[in-house]
C-alpha cells in the first residue's frame, strides 16, 4: 500500500500531535506515524506540569559537579552513567561547555518567551477545541524548600524569575500552607509561581488525538523501517509493508529522533534522560483522596507532586544512562517514600513505577528546524522535561517554517546545526 501526504510526522506524542494540529490548521494533509501504542511514552507518564517557572536551561553552572558528587549515591536525583560511547562523550563535552552563566543568561529569555507563548496556545486550544479531557488548571506552582541549601536555591530562582518578568511570591511556612493546606511535606517555606499550571498529560494527548483526527489527520501505528531519499529530499518512509510518501517529513520521535537523523547523515546531539513516576488513584478509583490542588516541586529531593483528574502523581530523577528502561528501585525509593507520606504505604506498594525518556539536548534548548543538508526534513525534539509545556509552540514554529511564513518567535536559538 502506498499513500501520499503533504506532511509525514514521525512521533505521536504531544510534540508530534501539536505539529499535526498546526499543519492541519494551515490546510495540509497530514499523517502521524508512531511505533507501538503512541500514547504510552514520555507524553503520558510525565509530571503533567506547565512550567513558566522552569526558565533555567538544564546546562547551568555546577550541574556537572553535582553529577560527579551524586555518582556514588544510589538515591541521587541526577545520575550520569559513565560511558565511552562517542555520541555520549560528545554530548557530555558540549553540555559541559554550556554550563556557564553566559549561557544561562542567553537561555532564560528564550525559554521564557517560548513557554509563555506555548501556554497561551494551549489555553486557546482547550477553549476553542473543547479539550476538557486535558484537565488544564491555572493553579500556579509551589517550589517548596526545607533545608538551607534548598531555600537558597529557591530564593536565587525567585530573583531570576522576577527579573525575567514572571509573577512570583516568596512565602513562609504558614503562607505556603494557606495556599495548599493538604501539604504533608516538611517545609520551611516556598516560592509561588503564579503563571504555572497543570494538566492530565494522557487526557491532553487523547483530546489532541481526537481533535486532529477530526481535522482529517491520519494516524498510523508502526515503526519506521526505512527512509527513502533522493539527493537532498526524502521521498517516502516505510513502515512494515506500507510505503508512505510526503512532500515534507517532520521527525518528532522524542529521544529516538537521533536514530532517524543518523540515517540521513546528521548525528543529532541528543540523549535520553530517564525519569520515573508513580501515580496513585484517588478514592473514587480505589486509592485515596489527598485533597491536593496545585502542583508542587520539593526542591530538597527534586520530587514533583501533581494532582490530576483521578489521582495524584509523584515524579523525579534524571538519569543519563542510554536507552535503559529497567527500574532501579534505589532511585525510585525517594519518590515512593514521598508518595507514601501522602497516600499511605498500602496504596503505594501495589502501584507500578513508570519509566520513560525525555529527549535532552546539550544546551537545554529544543531542536526546532530543518535538518542540515536536507531540503524537506524538519526536526522537533530535545525538549527535555518541557515536552508538554513547549509542545504547542513547537508545532506552530514547525508549521510556520514549512510554510515559509514569519515565525512567531526567533527560531535561531533552536537551530539543529547550532553546535557545528
Amino acid at each position: 500500500m502506498s499513500e501520499r501526504f503533504d506532511t509525514v510526522i514521525v512521533g505521536g506524542g504531544i510534540v508530534g500531535l501539536s505539529c499535526a494540529k498546526a499543519l492541519s490548521d494551515q490546510g495540509a494533509r497530514v499523517v502521524v506515524v508512531d511505533r507501538d501504542r503512541y500514547a504510552e511514552a514520555a507524553s503520558t507518564g510525565n509530571a503533567g506540569m506547565i512550567v513558566p517557572s522552569h526558565i533555567l536551561p538544564l546546562s547551568a553552572p555546577g550541574v556537572i559537579a553535582k553529577g560527579m558528587k551524586w555518582l556514588m549515591n544510589p538515591e541521587s536525583p541526577l545520575y550520569i552513567k559513565p560511558s565511552a560511547d562517542p555520541a555520549f562523550v560528545k554530548w557530555l563535552w558540549t553540555f559541559q561547555r554550556h554550563c556557564t552563566q553566559s549561557h544561562v543568561d542567553h537561555g532564560i529569555p528564550v525559554l521564557r518567551d517560548a513557554i509563555l507563548a506555548s501556554l497561551e496556545l494551549l489555553d486557546a486550544w482547550c477553549s476553542e477545541a473543547g479539550f476538557e479531557r486535558a484537565g488544564l488548571k491555572h493553579t500556579g506552582l509551589l517550589m517548596l524548600h526545607h533545608g538551607d541549601k534548598a531555600r537558597q536555591e529557591n530564593m536565587e530562582l525567585a530573583e531570576t524569575a522576577e527579573k525575567a518578568g514572571l509573577e512570583i511570591e516568596r512565602l513562609n511556612r504558614e503562607e505556603t500552607l494557606a495556599r495548599e493546606p493538604a501539604l504533608k511535606t516538611d517545609i520551611t517555606g516556598s516560592v509561588y509561581f503564579r503563571q504555572d499550571a497543570r494538566v492530565d498529560p494522557e487526557g491532553l494527548l487523547r483530546a489532541m488525538e481526537d481533535h486532529v483526527r477530526a481535522l482529517g489527520v491520519t494516524i498510523v501505528e508502526g515503526a519506521v523501517r526505512s527512509i527513502q531519499k533522493k539527493g537532498r529530499t526524502v521521498i517516502s518512509i516505510t513502515t512494515g509493508d506500507d510505503i508512505i510518501e510526503g512532500d515534507q517529513l517532520v521527525l518528532a520521535a522524542g529521544s529516538w529522533t537521533s536514530k532517524l537523523t543518523k540515517g540521513l547523515g546528521t548525528n543529532l546531539l541528543l540523549q535520553p534522560a530517564k525519569g520515573y513516576s508513580v501515580t496513585i488513584p484517588d478514592a473514587d478509583h480505589g486509592g485515596i483522596s489527598t485533597g491536593m490542588n496545585m502542583p508542587c516541586l520539593v526542591t530538597d529531593q527534586k520530587i514533583s507532586i501533581t494532582p490530576m483528574p483521578g489521582g495524584i502523581r509523584f515524579s523525579g530523577t534524571l538519569g543519563l544512562q542510554g536507552f535503559d528502561l529497567s527500574i532501579d528501585e534505589r532511585r525510585v525509593g525517594p519518590i515512593r517514600r514521598h508518595a507514601a507520606l501522602y497516600c499511605g504505604e498500602e496504596h503505594v506498594s501495589s502501584r507500578s513505577t513508570w519509566a520513560g525518556f525525555r529527549p535532552a539536548s546539550p544546551d537545554g534548548l529544543p531542536f526546532i528546524g530543518r535538518l542540515p543538508d536536507m531540503d524537506n526534513v524538519w526536526v522537533a525534539t530535545g525538549h527535555g522535561m518541557l515536552g508538554v509545556t513547549l509542545g504547542p509552540i513547537t508545532g506552530q514554529l514547525v508549521a510556520e517554517q514549512i510554510a515559509g511564513t514569519a515565525p512567531t518567535l526567533d527560531v535561531a536559538p533552536f537551530r539543529v546545526d547550532r553546535f557545528d
